[in-house]
Parts: structure tokens; C-alpha cells; sequence
């Protein structure tokens, strides 16, 4: 089986990509597995290529270098690359991230039963406890046995989920940290990350995306995925001195926007999108005003976007802040 590894690139500190490739290195695999990593520079501060350099192990690496698109774009840049090369599998890994050693075996050996993509636990070096231990929905799907959960192993536990299930699950929580991610490579040959959601659900779109076109997704409650503190245009986005924390909260209301537009969707899932939005213009709203108020100014551009999406988004600002206000410390903790 042969499988492509996508290393999207943007690091401001020396020795980081190299760790995320003695991970690779260190995979435990069959004789008739092979890899091949794809390293994207996204025009680093820290040049990718001076960092392969001096690296030393014998997994092959092509290196693509490209002009700052962010992340989604970087990955399409190599899923490009891996596309014109004929892959059975996709798998995704952060530049600040590392696998556990048996990560890629265990992840094929659910593709090969069948299914087309596959996500586990994954935990922050700075953390506890891990990510599925920590979300409310995670550990509702643990112990979740209803027609549409297929139980594949019952002590890590893995589990199956049909589509429906996973998609309504999928919309309303983050749950497929991309370090975690391998996939059945005929799934992505149509599916690209949308580089307009630079700053969050770039990567969500994608699998729910994944989701619909049928892939059969299967869960492992396994922690094979360790994630470090780099670079992260997402958690970069969670101080709430800076803008960054506006833009972040404006990329969530595209993104939900998006969805509504792009796929599908049931009932069940158009209800829990649309709170979502109104969720995401109040939280915009609140910060995008506060922060002037706070005379910092945050991305106009993606403002001008977000109206031309929401046209009445503008004009209710006033109104949402005024709502939000008294509530914020509330209402803040689910932005």
C-alpha cells in the first residue's frame, strides 16, 4: 500500500519539522507499506528546505514550495502532488505534531476492513487529558450503540458511524484533529480545503465534505496523535488582547455560512447550522465592536466578506452588542 503523508509548513522556530518526521520515520509498517511525505512551504520564516537538510532519515520527502496561501492551501498544493502520483491513502500531518509509532498501521488496517476515513484521540503536550476525553460529544459517541454505530473493537474502543450519525455529529462539534487524518485517496481526487477559511473550519469543511461524497468513516478512541505548540493560525487566534480572536470568531460565521450554502443537509443538521450562525454574527459582532471601541482594528477585508455573505450583519452590530454585553462572559464560552 502506498501512502502519501502532507506536511503543510509555516514555523518561525528551528528543529520542529524535523521531529514531525522521525514520527514518520519511526512507523511501524509492513513489508509492502511504503510512504512518501510531502512538505509544503508556505513561505516559512524558517525556510523548510534548510530544515530537511539536516535531517537524516531515509523516508523520501518531496519538497513544494509556494507563496503564503495558509494552510488549506498548502495542503492543496499536495494533495495536487499526490493526485498526479497515484496514492491508495492520504494521510495528514501537522509540522508541530508527531505520531506514535503504530499511528499509520492502525489506521490502514480500518481502511483495509473497508472504510474510507479515519480519525482518533489526539492530546496537546501542555494538556491533561486527551481531546476525546475532554468533548462532551466524544464521550457521547463512546458509549454510543444505536443502528447506525458498527462496533469494531469494544475495549479502545473503535467505532463505525453511518452517515447521518457522523455528519450531524460532525457539524456541531469539531471532532477530526487533521494530524489524526488518513484517508481512502479516491475520496479527496474531487475534494480540496477552502483557502478563504484561513484562521478556523478550513479543515472541518473538508471532512464533512469527505462526509458526503459517502466516505465510511470509522473512529478510534486511541491517542496515536501527540500535538505540539508551533505555529497554529487557529489557537494563535485565542488571545482576546489581540484581533487575531475577532477574525477567528468572523472565519467560524463563514465558515457555518459555507456550509449551509455547499452541502446537503438534513433537517437536523440546517437547525443546528443555523444556530450556529446566530451564535457566530452575535459573537462577531460583540468583539468586531469592542475591539474598536479598544481602538484596534481587525481584518476589514474579511468584514467586507462576511457582509457580502450576510448582508444584514452590519447594520444589527449595535443591536447584538448591546444583547451580548451584559452576557458576554457567558456567552463566550462557546465561541
Amino acid at each position: 500500500m502506498r501512502t502519501a503523508i502532507i506536511i503543510p509548513f509555516y514555523q518561525r522556530d528551528r528543529g520542529i519539522l524535523s521531529r514531525a518526521l522521525d514520527s514518520v520515520e519511526a512507523q511501524r509498517l509492513r513489508d509492502d507499506d511504503s510512504l512518501t511525505v510531502f512538505v509544503i512551504d508556505d513561505e516559512s520564516p524558517v525556510p523548510a528546505r534548510s530544515e530537511l537538510a539536516a535531517w537524516q532519515g531515509k523516508v523520501p520527502v518531496r519538497l513544494i514550495e509556494q507563496k503564503n496561501g495558509g494552510p488549506g492551501a498548502a495542503r492543496n498544493a499536495g494533495l495536487d502532488a499526490v493526485e498526479a502520483e497515484g496514492y491508495d491513502h492520504v494521510a495528514f500531518l501537522d509540522s508541530d505534531d508527531i505520531w506514535q509509532p503504530t499511528h499509520l498501521r492502525d489506521a490502514l488496517d480500518l481502511l483495509e476492513q473497508g472504510y474510507d476515513f479515519h480519525f482518533c484521540d489526539h492530546q496537546r503536550t501542555d494538556d491533561d487529558i486527551t481531546y476525546f476525553e475532554r468533548t462532551p460529544a466524544l464521550r457521547e459517541m463512546r458509549e454510543a450503540r444505536h443502528a447506525g454505530v458498527t462496533v469494531i473493537d469494544a475495549e479502545i474502543p473503535i467505532l463505525a458511524f453511518d452517515q447521518p450519525s457522523i455528519m450531524t455529529a460532525s457539524i456541531g462539534t469539531y471532532l477530526s484533529q487533521t494530524s489524526t487524518v488518513v484517508v481512502r485517496q479516491s475520496f479527496v481526487r474531487q475534494l480540496r480545503f477552502e483557502p478563504r477559511l484561513r484562521n478556523a473550519g478550513e479543515d472541518q469543511l473538508f471532512w464533512l465534505s469527505l462526509i458526503e461524497a459517502g466516505a465510511r468513516t470509522v473512529v478510534s478512541w486511541k491517542l496515536n496523535v501527540l500535538c505540539g505548540r508551533g505555529v497554529n493560525v487557529y489557537f494563535d487566534a485565542f488571545d482576546w488582547r489581540s484581533t487575531k480572536v475577532v477574525d477567528r470568531t468572523g472565519y467560524m460565521l463563514m465558515f457555518f455560512h459555507t456550509v449551509a450554502r455547499r452541502l446537503s443537509l438534513s433537517p437536523e443538521d440546517r437547525s443546528i447550522v443555523a444556530d450556529r450562525v446566530r451564535r457566530y454574527r452575535r459573537a462577531y459582532s460583540y468583539l468586531f465592536l469592542r475591539a474598536l471601541l479598544q481602538r484596534r482594528v481587525p481584518s476589514l477585508s474579511l468584514a467586507w466578506k462576511l457582509v457580502a455573505l450576510d448582508p444584514g450583519l452590519l447594520p444589527a452590530m449595535p443591536i447584538r452588542f448591546l444583547a451580548v454585553l451584559p452576557h458576554r462572559e457567558q456567552e463566550s464560552l462557546q465561541w
